[in-house]
C-alpha cells in the first residue's frame, strides 16, 4: 500500500500554461490536441537570419512595413493539467474590445481589411486520455526548448516528470487517417523487425 502512495506521488505534474510564441511569428499545430492551432503572439521586430555563415540578422522589409503598423498581439495560451487530464485554450484578445479595435484601425489603415468585427476566440477546454495527456506534454517541453512558446504560468516539467505520468507515448498523435503503425512508441521496433522480417 505505501507503494502505491509514492507511485501516486510520483506521476503528480503541477498546473502549467504557455504562450504561443514562435520565431518567425508564425501559429503552432500541437499534433496531441486534434485540430489544434495557436496564434503565435505577433511581433513586428522578430529577425530572420539571411546569411547562415555570418548569421547577419534582419527584419524582412514586408514584416517591418505591415506588422509594424500593428501593437504587439499576444499568443494564444494554452493551460494543462495533467493530474485532471484537462486543457484550456485562451485567446487574450476574446473580449479585449481596445486591442481589437485598435488592430482593426491598424490593418484598416493599411488596406487590409478583415471585412468583420475582430474578436478573437472563445475559450476551448477539454479533456484527453492517458496517453495523449502525456503525449503532449511532452510535445509542449519540446516546444519550450526550441523557444517557440513561453512559460506563462507555472513551472515548467521536467522530462523525467513526464516520463513518470501514467500512460504511454503515441507514435503519430496527429495521424487522422486509418493505417497499420502502432499506437505507441514503445511498440515500434517490434514492429520495424516484423516489417524487416518479412520484407515490407
Amino acid at each position: 500500500m505505501v507503494t502505491m502512495q509514492k507511485e501516486e506521488k510520483q506521476t503528480i505534474l503541477a498546473p502549467f500554461g504557455i504562450e504561443a510564441d514562435h520565431p518567425r511569428n508564425g501559429d503552432l499545430l500541437l499534433q496531441s490536441i486534434p485540430n489544434c492551432r495557436l496564434r503565435s503572439a505577433i511581433k513586428a521586430s522578430r529577425t530572420t537570419i539571411v546569411n547562415k555563415q555570418s548569421e547577419d540578422h534582419v527584419i524582412p522589409k514586408d514584416q517591418a512595413r505591415h506588422l509594424g503598423a500593428l501593437p504587439p498581439i499576444p499568443g494564444m495560451e494554452l493551460h494543462v493539467n495533467p493530474t485532471n487530464l484537462s486543457y484550456v485554450i485562451v485567446d487574450p484578445l476574446y473580449e479585449n474590445k481596445k486591442l481589437c479595435d485598435r488592430i482593426q484601425s491598424a490593418m484598416q489603415a493599411d488596406e487590409r481589411s478583415i471585412g468583420r468585427k475582430l474578436r478573437g476566440l472563445p475559450p476551448q477546454e477539454g479533456t484527453l486520455d492517458v496517453h495523449r495527456m502525456k503525449t503532449l506534454c511532452r510535445e509542449i517541453f519540446y516546444l519550450l526548448d526550441a523557444n517557440e512558446v513561453k512559460l506563462k504560468k507555472g513551472i515548467k516539467p521536467s522530462t523525467e516528470s513526464i516520463d513518470r505520468l501514467p500512460g504511454h507515448y503515441l507514435l503519430n498523435p496527429g495521424s487522422q487517417v486509418p493505417n497499420n503503425q502502432p499506437l505507441f512508441e514503445k511498440d515500434l521496433p517490434g514492429y520495424v523487425e516484423n516489417m524487416q522480417k518479412t520484407g515490407g
